[in-house]
């Protein structure tokens, strides 16, 4: 009976130690990083409402696809702006880490998002822009994806990731809208080529008569 009581005691005991172990193993569970997203300012004739509450909801669904983001959704209008110190100021009233704020532009049937991040704390610290330009906003959204990841390699690694779009101050289309100038221009170079060979003067034929005068046009 003693014997079979100790061996209970020495199982509780070994459990406890193998628990013990095991939690201090497991890593702990990161916390995850907050990030405020305010809306854009929209420059539109037409629709801004719906294109402000769209692309947050877009980019909302792209950012939070990130376990190690927690997207603070900022619904108030009047929270959009381009202000770096009004950005941060939103970013810290909503308790987050860093805020990502900036503009979307409709110019004819093209459109342009303009986003900035920048930590919330770091008053002196230069946002990081990325800048993504379409012929349509059509083809503008897909370009959401590219925005949206190189907006977390930043504040999650601090690097500037290749992704398809631009980042800076000059706008950069995607590789299927690279892809179609590259057409184009091979286009347009075979034109002038032929364009070329047209109006170079065709050597006779041996044995062939010579042209009258004024046959040919300059």
């Amino acid at each position: 009976m003693r014997r079979a009581l100790d061996f209970v005691r020495w199982r509780r005991v070994l459990l406890l130690a193998v628990s013990a172990l095991l939690a201090t193993a497991m890593p702990a569970r990161a916390e995850r990083v907050r990030v405020a997203l305010l809306p854009v300012v929209v420059q539109s004739s037409e629709g801004r409402e719906y294109l402000q509450g769209g692309l947050a909801d877009m980019l909302v669904a792209r950012l939070g696809r990130d376990p190690r983001i927690a997207i603070l959704k900022v619904s108030d209008a009047t929270a959009a702006t381009t202000d770096p110190e009004a950005a941060r100021a939103a970013g810290r009233e909503a308790g987050a880490a860093w805020v990502i704020y900036g503009s979307f532009t409709r110019f004819g049937e093209g459109a342009s998002l303009d986003l900035q991040c920048a930590r919330v704390r770091d008053d002196d610290g230069e946002p990081h822009q990325v800048f993504a330009q379409a012929t349509t906003l059509g083809a503008l959204i897909p370009m959401l994806e590219g925005v949206s990841e190189r907006l977390t390699g930043y504040m999650l690694d601090g690097a500037d990731a290749a992704s398809p779009v631009g980042s800076g101050p000059g706008p950069a289309g995607s590789g299927g809208e690279v892809a179609e100038l590259r057409r184009r221009v091979e286009a347009l170079e075979r034109t002038v080529d032929a364009l070329g060979a047209a109006r170079m003067p065709r050597e006779p034929e041996p044995g062939a008569p010579p042209a009258p005068p004024g046959s040919e046009r300059e």
